[in-house]
């Protein structure tokens, strides 16, 4: 596989699931629909391509109505095959095919055949290139981030991040960055009309992020901060639906860099454009909203949870899903991953908080709890995590130490980290630091 994959220059694959059976000769007539003028078309065998890879015209004479856009069956009547020559040569090639097309038959997104991954494949792999603290919470945010939202009442689609570091370190964020333009085609990252990833480096990036969405740059525009923004350009800032809390972690170059199965997963969820009823709609904000509000009025984070985010945030999750439709049985694990993902937030916030640091949002803040050590960093967002999930009020050594990510750090770090957490007054000991709970 070439390194990188560009869309729209592709001859020869790789192809997605779906691509490859459309791509079929039974199906030639089918895919979506891209008007040329208003009586002639291309039928397209990916929606986020400009190239059609059919080599067929489709005309349309005045008494047929075809739709405006979607993926169709086309049903040809007449095929007119009009060959090119070269210079002088007697023998010439096809390159010109018609077709008269006398109706259409609708395909819905359901019938195409599903992606090679499942869903839980999928997030693995989509951090296959990182070493380090990798966890389902990671790869969800992350997830959501790039699988982005259709566009709807609330306008173009996408979804925005702000992207943290955990335990400190800005190569955590260039990790990230690097690791998301790999798990994108090359199309993505540069203007085209269908979606547009962009990644947040600086003000520049900001401004012009804002002019984009501003203008409907692209029918669905993702984007994510990875810098700190100074008050001055705040005004730029477009308002966040999800935080992405980064482990330590370390990119590790694949040679191959494009992964061909999570391309698959990825084209087959954008194909997606979740419907949700109002009736649906008003159970979600009432299911989500309370939580969501809660933890991130805590946290002063400027992330949307009003009607319009929990939309998008609804669609994406849909999208990770492969699901046209959110059910009502579906509201309960929307909770439970939304109320994982925004807790674990609010938890580096409020850190970051009581070492009376501030800043502006939406920004990148480096969690350094009083020049703490990473290891220290490590082991209180260990104990947060085991106090909340446990609703322990007091905990033992020998309980952290049994922790699977605790396993890399050494016994020495573990008891330095421990007594720096205590003196700078995040936990108090008992029974000569045999014991500790949080401090309130």
């Amino acid at each position: 596989m070439p390194k990188g994959i560009y869309l729209n220059s592709r001859t020869n694959g790789p192809w997605t699931t779906f691509e490859s059976y459309l791509l079929k000769d039974e199906n030639r007539h089918a895919g979506w629909i891209k008007w040329i003028d208003h009586q002639s078309f291309k039928i397209h065998k990916n929606p986020f391509s400009n190239c059609p890879l059919s080599p067929f015209t489709y005309l349309v004479p005045e008494n047929v109505k075809i739709p405006e856009e979607g993926l169709i069956r086309a049903n040809v009547e007449e095929i007119y095959k009009i060959p090119s020559f070269s210079g002088t040569e007697t023998l010439g090639v096809y390159s010109n095919r018609f077709c008269i097309v006398d109706g259409y038959e609708l395909f819905k997104i359901d019938e195409l055949p599903k992606p090679f991954l499942t869903k839980d494949e999928f997030l693995y792999r989509l951090t296959n290139n990182l070493v380090g603290d990798i966890n389902e919470n990671f790869s969800k945010e992350l997830a959501i981030n790039i699988l982005s939202c259709p566009k709807s009442i609330y306008g173009i689609g996408g979804i925005g991040a702000q992207s943290f570091s955990s335990v400190g370190g800005k190569k955590d964020l260039k990790g990230l960055n690097t690791l998301i333009k790999h798990l994108l085609p090359k199309d993505f990252l540069s203007q085209n009309k269908a979606y547009r990833y962009k990644p947040i480096l600086n003000e520049f990036d900001c401004q012009k992020a804002n002019f984009d969405i501003t203008r409907k740059a692209s029918n669905e525009i993702s984007f994510n901060y990875l810098f700190n923004l100074s008050p001055q350009v705040k005004r730029f800032a477009m308002p966040t639906q999800i935080p992405i809390l980064i482990p330590d972690i370390k990119y590790q170059k694949n040679e191959w860099e494009l992964d061909r199965d999570i391309l698959d997963y990825q084209m087959s969820a954008l194909l997606f454009t979740p419907i949700i009823d109002e009736t649906n709609q008003k159970k979600l904000t009432s299911v989500i909203e309370k939580t969501g509000k809660t933890i991130l009025r805590k946290a002063n984070l400027e992330t949307t949870v009003d009607a319009s985010g929990i939309l998008r945030l609804a669609k994406a999750w849909c999208r990770l899903e492969l699901k046209n439709n959110l059910a009502e049985d579906d509201f309960g694990k929307i909770k439970k991953d939304f109320e994982q993902i925004f807790s674990e937030f609010f938890d580096l916030s409020e850190d970051m908080q009581r070492t009376g640091r501030t800043w502006h949002i939406p920004l990148t803040p480096i969690s350094d709890k009083m020049n703490l050590t990473i290891e220290a960093n490590k082991i209180y967002k260990e104990i947060k995590n085991i106090t909340r999930n446990n609703k322990y009020e007091r905990f033992t050594k020998i309980q952290i130490r049994d922790l699977v990510t605790m396993k890399k750090i050494s016994d020495y770090d573990l008891e330095r980290g421990l007594k720096e957490l205590v003196d700078a007054g995040y936990l108090l000991q008992f029974k000569n630091y045999t014991e500790f709970s949080l401090a309130l």
